[in-house]
């Protein structure tokens, strides 16, 4: 026997479970598994931020799943374990809030490209957190390829959460706002949340010594209500991030800076990599077109 439906947003994902808020009230939710073995595509069938109808089983006494709305974005990868299916991180987003540290781990362009093929897939806009501003000197900070980046209309916001700095604009920007904070192991995203909102208290730790590389402190997606207005999303540090059921011209269109240039491509279907009379090619002899950019562009579609 079941009772009325009700429509509620996910929170949290867990092993066959979903969490939620009704009424103010925390509630768990169980995922079907008939639900689970129809849906083999993604690793869940849900995921944080998805809108879902449910119902109260009267004689099992437990909320149970009975659909999932359709989504209207999403930022997912390739599972990382099973390849063939897709890790969706998040979903029903205003922005996706990339954190990346410039320092301790170092930045990595082509991750920040990946990102960014994936929002603009979605047409997510994207706020580009710089964190740990204050490890770099001003020549460090002028030799970084901002310019490149801003011109992407990409919004870049430096960043530091030992000194503060940037946390006001970034407050007003993600006010009333459903964010995702999604980036690199060891990059501060908790750390980042914490001062957005110390009543979160999310945990923290040290980039490891030996490799360089940040240790995972946010151990499943969750998302959090800000006290001033507006939703993070918090999820755990990546260590890669593979394009999720995309080809070369899949990435290629995402390339937006390559578009003026690629029209002087003798084929069509140019690749930008292996062709001779190449418009994209020329552009970069010429400086018109970053090389760090194309370098990006060339590993990602050579891992796919």
């Amino acid at each position: 026997m079941k009772i009325e439906n009700n429509i509620v947003k996910v929170i949290e994902v867990h092993r066959g479970e979903i969490i939620s808020y009704l009424n103010n009230k925390k509630i768990k939710v169980k995922i079907p598994r008939s639900l689970l073995n129809n849906h083999k595509e993604e690793r869940n069938y849900v995921t944080v931020g998805d809108k879902i109808e449910i119902y109260f089983d009267k004689k099992a006494k437990r909320y149970i799943l009975l659909k999932r709305f359709d989504r209207f974005n999403q930022i997912s990868r390739k599972d990382p374990f099973l390849s063939h299916i897709s890790h969706v991180i998040a979903s029903n987003i205003d922005y996706l809030g990339l954190v990346i540290s410039l320092k301790n781990p170092d930045i990595n362009w082509e991750l920040i490209d990946r990102y960014l093929i994936t929002a603009d897939k979605y047409e997510i806009d994207v706020l580009l957190i710089l964190n740990k501003v204050d490890l770099l000197t001003k020549e460090e900070i002028n030799t970084l390829p901002l310019p490149t980046y801003k011109n992407l209309d990409i919004e870049i916001n430096l960043v530091s959460a030992k000194s503060n700095l940037g946390f006001d604009d970034l407050k007003n920007k993600i006010k009333d706002k459903v964010t995702l904070f999604s980036g690199p192991s060891g990059a501060g995203k908790s750390t980042i949340l914490n001062l957005l909102d110390p009543t979160v208290l999310q945990k923290t730790s040290l980039v490891s010594q030996k490799d360089n590389r940040g240790r995972h402190t946010t151990r499943s997606t969750k998302l959090v209500t800000l006290k001033d207005g507006g939703f993070i999303i918090d999820s755990p540090g990546v260590q890669d991030f593979s394009l999720d059921k995309m080809t070369t011209e899949d990435i290629k269109k995402h390339y937006n800076d390559f578009y003026p240039y690629a029209e002087n491509c003798k084929y069509k279907n140019c690749s930008h990599i292996n062709e001779n009379i190449c418009g994209v090619k020329t552009a970069i002899k010429n400086d018109l077109i970053s090389e760090l950019r194309y370098n990006n562009y060339k590993n990602i579609v050579s891992s796919i």
